[in-house]
């Protein structure tokens, strides 16, 4: 299991400070809080989407407790792609799904072609 999958178990299930070494909590008065944030911080910024982990600007803003705690699933996302190449397979084409429709019905057809695809394959 990787560490990030760990401390997102942990993280889940509401018990995060598991993931502090027994040593570290021996030898160094920390507040739980600071090491909850820190850790929420690094979830945050190893998100499997890039799109959704924080500037480092963001980033120092809650560590700083200038900025609240950021809100992550319970479960670690999984990231997906989508590679339409083999979308003719299907009997479909990219350019007949984009004649004539609007910004919204392409969105929303890229969406259901998505699912389609990982459906099948």
């Amino acid at each position: 299991m990787r560490l990030v999958d760990w401390v997102w178990d942990l993280y889940g299930t509401g018990t995060l400070l598991e993931a502090v070494d027994p040593c570290l909590q021996l030898k160094l008065n920390f507040e739980e809080e600071e090491i909850k944030r820190l850790m929420i911080v690094g979830l945050w910024c190893s998100h499997p989407d890039a799109e959704l982990r924080p500037s480092i600007r963001q980033a120092i803003k809650v560590l700083n407790s200038e900025a609240s705690l950021p809100l992550q699933p319970s479960k670690i996302p999984v990231a997906s792609y989508t590679d339409f190449s083999n979308i003719s397979r299907y009997g479909l084409s990219s350019g007949s799904l984009n004649t004539n429709l609007s910004k919204q019905t392409t969105s929303t057809t890229n969406y259901l072609l998505s699912h389609l695809y990982h459906r099948y394959i």
